[in-house]
């Protein structure tokens, strides 16, 4: 169903199962956003400026050829994502 199609239904539902149905909704767990491809970036570049937080630049580039050394096939985002 699409978002307006679930609006009208519940529009066409009595007091008693909006009542329940709000209930409902209120014990569903939140879905934390889906961040955009840009946000993603952003925030692991974050996450890698705080990594190197009070690393000398010897010790920065040993973690940088540790981390290129091997090629490791990307994995389907999709399970990421979820």
């Amino acid at each position: 169903m699409v978002f307006e199609e679930i609006m009208r239904a519940v529009a066409e539902l009595s007091d008693e199962e909006r009542r329940l149905l709000r209930k409902r909704i209120d014990q569903l767990p939140e879905k934390p956003a889906r961040l955009m491809p840009k946000e993603k970036t952003r925030r692991l570049n974050a996450a890698l400026d705080l990594l190197g937080d009070g690393l000398t630049e010897a010790q920065l580039d040993e973690m940088t050829a540790a981390m290129t050394e091997d090629y490791i096939e990307a994995w389907d985002e999709s399970v990421w994502a979820q």
